[in-house]
């Protein structure tokens, strides 16, 4: 990939010589590729390298942000031009601003974001492991008997980041994975669901095989489904699903939400919202984990950030615009395309793990709901309301029994988070940068039939 760093420098020092109080450059170029297996045929091939740039400036308390994928001296002098003029007529803001100096750095670890055999892996063997992994999960049972497509997915890209306070940054970073959607019938109904592998290394991905059959009895699983009265009962909440709950809190605790005051986490720092069990972390450092990276968008050093502690909440999370708001540190949660202002994001967030074996924690259940999904946009972050509609299966005496759909969670997400009573010892990142172990949550409302 071609090392864009002096452009980025270059365009600095031209803004400089305009006159502007700050501004940055950001600028991404790499590859992908996408393709679609159905029934043995290929649907979709692509295969596709891109780039974008883009730069921001500030001038008297106003900020412009202009953006062009056409890198040649002309579209870049225009862009610049370009951008001086739009500054002028931009409303003034006190909050607008880069990261303060102070917070701008690169972390020094290894975070293995970058799997050099990728480039190795041939267009014809990705499409080889796809196949294989639909064969897989259609041949696994006579019940699957039809597929809604397997992808295969990979990119190699890289980011460049310069700022007119000195900081200049990049890396590289890549990324695959295989997604199996299979079709099940038994007795005239059908059922879909499916199973993915997801990893910055190819050679630590899950085989072919192994993603196949795994979809095939998730999907075969929910034959039979039924639906179970409404009522207030334990919930055990799969660790897929539990991850989608963090990014709710993570969400809530978003500094852009706070001094929007439209969440429900306002005014909430140094007080219980979680049971003492809970303790949430957003952490770009691990290494090869999905989400993390040496700086953020802003350029601020990554870094640890504790949302919650033992259930008390911590920090809230923020990009440089949201911590002067609030008059608070950046916490180098920075989030933003080339097209695009920089916002609050997620890096690796997770629940960290508990005590207890997820297998222990269902045979502790006589008589309540195993959560494995959530649908619908049932999450109130305003209020913290939730009402989302769940598949999953019943738990009788400790024992999974039958599968449930057509059913409703409701309630508070504050009182959710208190009533959980035991955590999972199973965290993993094998499935994307929100991650959770298994939860036990004591008393929900289910709504059914």
């Amino acid at each position: 990939m071609q090392d864009y760093k002096n452009l980025a420098t270059e365009i600095i020092a031209e803004f400089k010589k305009q006159g502007v109080d700050a501004c940055d450059v950001y600028i991404v170029n790499g590859s992908q590729f996408n393709s679609t297996i159905r029934l043995g045929q290929i649907e979709k091939l692509q295969q596709s390298i891109s780039k974008g740039l883009g730069m921001r400036i500030f001038k008297n308390d106003a900020t412009a942000l202009t953006y062009t994928t056409d890198f040649t001296d002309k579209s870049v002098k225009n862009l610049v031009k370009e951008t001086m003029e739009i500054v002028k007529v931009s409303g003034a803001d006190k909050f607008n601003g880069l990261a303060p100096k102070e917070f701008l750095g690169t972390y020094n670890g290894n975070l293995m974001l970058f799997d050099e055999s990728l480039a190795k892996l041939t267009p014809e063997k990705k499409i080889e492991m796809a196949k294989a992994a639909e064969d897989a999960g259609r041949s696994f049972d006579k019940r699957i008997t039809n597929t809604r497509g397997t992808n295969w997915f990979d990119g190699a890209f890289q980011l460049t980041l310069a700022n007119s306070d000195g900081f200049v940054g990049q890396y590289k970073s890549t990324t695959a994975s295989l997604n199996v959607n299979l079709m099940a019938e038994e007795n005239g109904i059908k059922q879909t669901d499916g199973w993915f592998t997801f990893n910055r290394f190819v050679n630590k991905l899950d085989s072919p095989k192994a993603v196949g059959e795994e979809a095939a009895r998730r999907t075969i699983a929910k034959l039979g489904g039924k639906k179970v009265k409404s009522q207030t009962a334990p919930i055990v909440i799969d660790r897929l699903v539990a991850s989608q709950i963090v990014g709710w809190v993570f969400g809530a605790a978003s500094g852009r939400s706070i001094y929007r005051k439209s969440s429900f986490l306002v005014d909430k720092i140094g007080t219980d919202i979680a049971s003492p069990l809970i303790s949430i972390m957003d952490d770009a450092t691990i290494a090869d984990g999905p989400a993390s990276r040496p700086f953020d968008a802003e350029g601020v050093k990554s870094s640890q950030v504790s949302v919650v502690e033992n259930g008390i909440l911590k920090n809230y999370v923020c990009d440089a615009y949201s911590a002067r708001r609030l008059n608070l540190k950046p916490s180098g949660n920075a989030a933003r395309s080339y097209q695009s202002n920089p916002g609050v994001g997620s890096t690796n967030l997770y629940i960290k793990n508990g005590a207890s074996d997820p297998k222990e924690i269902i045979k502790g259940v006589k008589s309540g709901l195993y959560v494995t999904s959530l649908f619908g946009f049932g999450f109130n972050g305003v209020t913290g309301d939730v009402s989302q509609g769940a598949n999953g299966f019943w738990i009788e005496n400790g024992e999974l029994t039958y599968p449930v759909q057509e059913i409703t969670l409701a309630g508070n997400l504050l009182k959710l988070l208190k009533n959980i009573t035991m955590v999972g010892n199973d965290l993993s990142f094998k499935f994307g940068g929100s991650a959770s172990p298994t939860l036990l949550i004591s008393e929900a409302t289910i709504g059914g039939a």
